[in-house]
């Protein structure tokens, strides 16, 4: 089989633009992180673990490409 026709395979995590509930400021988050994600201005939790995906807590405007 040629090169050509083997499809190789996408990661399904992402880096995704977050803004904050409370001050609307936009941060990077990763979509699988393993850590609590603060606000870089006001300091609310934008995201939280939860052993696979992560529970994003503020409103998602994009990935980051």
């Amino acid at each position: 089989m040629k090169k050509e026709h083997i499809i190789s395979p996408e990661p399904n995590s992402k880096f995704l633009k977050v803004s904050c509930k409370e001050c609307t400021e936009e941060n990077i988050v990763y979509s699988y992180a393993s850590t609590i994600v603060t606000c870089k201005s006001c300091g609310n939790v934008i995201s939280k673990p939860t052993g696979a995906k992560a529970r994003i807590i503020g409103t998602i405007s994009g990935s980051v490409e």
